[in-house]
């Protein structure tokens, strides 16, 4: 295999509050995303990007978009913002413009990021501007590999409540994909667990949150006690792409398992 490889990092739903004191389900989410940083510092330093797939934010609030920019000053990257359904948009966009961008050009790669959110609802919607967009950007370029990044997830994961609040029209992207042979990986946060599987003939990878995990085919809201992660993808001229999940721990986190949602 050719070894010139592009490294990219993916790390999603943060959940950040103004105050770092703040806890989400017992978890100190601003002390958890630190930890996911220190391990990317430690052992991952080597990137082209990094990608943060939503909800960046838990109370909606300048202050937690302000602590994540400052975080992510620490890695010698830059980063790459997506909406998910907590976020503020046009806070995200006063605090770091040049983390908004909707696509990344990487040598032979490109990184298309595009927006689910739809504002005051929790479950996910491409607009026919964010179809256009992908369509363009596959078809301008036709021989460059491309990863598509998003907030939801496009297929159920045989979870009841988080297959109700996915993407709300996987067949409008499905529609867009199928007139393209150019993407090799679809990437995305929202259901806080590490899962891959299939859409459209193209593999899907669910990353961890960087704070509270929700359990694997739960039919109800459940969190779980695995330790926050993130997702490194290695990036091949021949369009190979390899994946794997990293965790600050392996030990189980002490979560409250009792909370009724988040």
């Amino acid at each position: 295999m050719n070894t010139a490889r592009i490294r990219v990092l993916q790390i999603t739903d943060p959940h950040l509050f103004a105050d770092p004191s703040s806890t989400l389900m017992g978890i100190n989410t601003s002390e958890t995303l630190d930890e996911v940083l220190a391990k990317i510092q430690s052992d991952y330093q080597e990137m082209a990007c990094l990608l943060v797939t939503g909800d960046l934010t838990q109370d909606d609030s300048e202050a937690s978009y302000q602590h994540l920019k400052e975080k992510l000053l620490k890695i010698q990257a830059p980063s790459y913002w997506l909406r998910g359904n907590h976020d503020q948009p046009h806070l995200m966009e006063a605090v770091n413009p040049s983390a908004m961008q909707k696509q990344v050009i990487l040598g032979d790669w490109q990184i298309v990021l595009l927006n689910t959110q739809v504002e005051g609802k929790i479950h996910g919607y491409l607009s026919e501007t964010e179809l256009e967009l992908l369509d363009t950007c596959l078809k301008q370029d036709p021989d460059r590999h491309t990863l598509l990044a998003l907030h939801h997830h496009p297929a159920p994961i045989n979870s009841r409540w988080m297959d109700q609040i996915m993407l709300e029209n996987p067949d409008d992207l499905a529609r867009i994909i199928t007139h393209h042979d150019n993407i090799r990986g679809i990437i995305h946060g929202h259901v806080h667990q590490a899962r891959t599987y299939q859409f459209c003939d193209i593999p899907v990878m669910a990353t961890p949150s960087t704070c509270v995990q929700f359990a694997p085919g739960s039919d109800k809201f459940l969190a779980d006690t695995r330790q926050p992660g993130f997702r490194v993808l290695d990036l091949f001229p021949d369009g190979q792409l390899e994946s794997r999940i990293v965790r600050v721990r392996e030990e189980p986190m002490k979560v409250d398992i009792k909370s009724n949602g988040y």
